[in-house]
């Protein structure tokens, strides 16, 4: 396991932590208000299997944490661009309403998809 991105966002009064971790033919990725990380809602998504069709996603949701909607759409956004499956863990511990925060976070995930892609394909 190696880790291939370490970044963080500040939204108003919290910060997201995003790690992602490139594994045998496949990544973790790990977002988090909490430096600490943790599980939270857990989504594996798998790369499409014919080309221009969307990722499938299933979703589980653990302890309580209700942000099942954001870590399925960067699940799918992962692992149709790495062309691999995807585990994704996304904790949040503050009180978040999830349409508060989606659209930063899945911003933030797609200014960092660029790098992602370049050390995928320098794996390859």
């Amino acid at each position: 396991m190696r880790e291939i991105i370490d970044k963080s966002l500040q939204l108003e009064d919290i910060t997201i932590f995003m790690k992602i971790f490139k594994l045998y033919k496949s990544y973790l990725a790990l977002l988090s208000d909490q430096k600490e990380l943790g599980i939270g809602d857990v989504t594996l998504s798998s790369p499409p299997t014919i080309a221009g069709m969307k990722s499938t996603s299933s979703s589980f949701k653990l302890f309580g944490i209700h942000n099942n909607l954001t870590s399925s759409i960067i699940a799918k956004r992962l692992s149709t661009l790495l062309k691999a499956p995807v585990l994704v863990l996304l904790f949040l511990k503050s009180e978040i309403h999830e349409e508060e925060i989606i659209r930063p976070i899945i911003d933030f995930v797609n200014k960092h998809l660029e790098q992602i892609k370049k050390s995928h394909q320098s794996e390859e």
